[in-house]
């Protein structure tokens, strides 16, 4: 038995006389005109959410910036060597020195 043979022999609508297009046509039509019942929650989840966004950002700016604390730095004091350090995502380590003193 092939693949179209079992198809025609299990097809639901093979003893019906045709198909009845104008009901067919009635339903998709009366479908049409209703809205969906989840439109109304999804507008209304994305109201909600727009709010509390809208309430987030206005909190935000209210709190007064609180200025950056003054750090003291120390003295600069450079070697007369300096280093590169640098890891790849693989761990291997690259460390690049680099020396004032050095002449060819």
């Amino acid at each position: 038995m092939n693949l179209n043979e079992l198809l025609k022999q299990h097809d639901p609508a093979r003893d019906a006389d045709g198909l009845d297009l104008a009901a067919m046509r009635a339903t998709i039509m009366t479908a049409k005109r209703r809205p969906p019942a989840t439109s109304r929650a999804v507008v209304a989840c994305a109201l909600l959410l727009a709010i509390i966004a809208a309430v987030v950002v206005v909190r935000r700016r209210e709190q007064p910036q609180q200025p950056l604390p003054i750090v003291r730095k120390a003295p600069v004091h450079q070697p007369a060597t300096r280093q590169l350090q640098l890891t790849t995502p693989g761990g291997t380590r690259l460390i690049w020195v680099f020396d004032d003193r050095f002449s060819m």
